[in-house]
């Protein structure tokens, strides 16, 4: 069965590297727990897949397209060229301490630094010099995922709720509340209040009702509602 472009899918997953087992990332909340890799500030819920967005890395992604199915496990090894590149070993650059400290940067073995735009990791310090590794930390490796497909989105309205809400994690689904007037082919969104004041709401606006337009397609004009109501005093 293959999964057509465009379709909106949630999906759950576990990324590890081949060669050592390790957990790279997971929407499962049980086995990031379970493996030490767990995060405070994320929310661990299944993630939404526009099929062709390419969001996701490439390999997952063309292994969707092809071969996914609904509510089953698939597992698939996916090679660095489709994951996160080959390792370039001229993106490892040494770079002395003076332009380091210029750009007010004190280097350390094992450090994240960013430099002139690039963002690379120290991996050693002698003397006046600095070796920088820019290529991404998981360059070079093969990634086998396990994923499952739990959703297959066909609602409207249910795909313009999961567009705002992963720009909103914290916000519940619910709160997003969308009408649909199929006679003018318009969308309607109500903006919770709980972001109303988010200094970014404006631009996520913008890119929400271009993605409608994109990956939806049936809709000449989205439309938002601010309300700001009064406060009743509670007896």
């Amino acid at each position: 069965m293959a999964i057509s472009k465009n379709s909106f899918i949630l999906i759950d997953y576990v990324i590890r590297a081949k060669d050592t087992g390790e957990l790279i990332e997971t929407t499962i909340e049980d086995v990031a727990k379970k493996e030490n890799k767990y995060e405070v500030d994320r929310v661990y819920e299944p993630l939404l897949v526009i099929v062709g967005e390419n969001r996701i890395i490439r390999g997952l992604e063309e292994h969707i397209e092809n071969f996914g199915e609904a509510e089953k496990e698939m597992q698939v090894e996916i090679p660095p060229e489709k994951a996160y590149g080959v390792r370039d070993s001229s993106k490892v650059k040494i770079v002395s301490v003076r332009e380091l400290i210029r750009n007010n940067i004190i280097p350390e073995v094992g450090k994240t630094v960013e430099l002139n735009g690039q963002v690379g990791v120290v991996k050693a310090v002698t003397g006046g010099r600095v070796l920088i590794d820019f290529n991404h930390p998981l360059a070079g490796k093969t990634l086998l995922c396990t994923y499952k497909i739990v959703k297959i989105i066909e609602d409207d309205s249910e795909k313009i709720r999961h567009l705002l809400h992963r720009r909103y994690r914290r916000i519940p689904l619910d709160r997003f509340k969308v009408s649909i007037d199929q006679n003018t082919n318009s969308v309607t969104i109500e903006v919770p209040k709980e972001i109303l004041l988010d200094r970014d709401l404006q631009l996520v606006k913008a890119i929400v009702a271009e993605e409608i337009y994109r990956f939806i397609g049936k809709y000449n004009t989205v439309m938002y509602i601010e309300k700001f109501e009064k406060e009743t005093e509670k007896k």
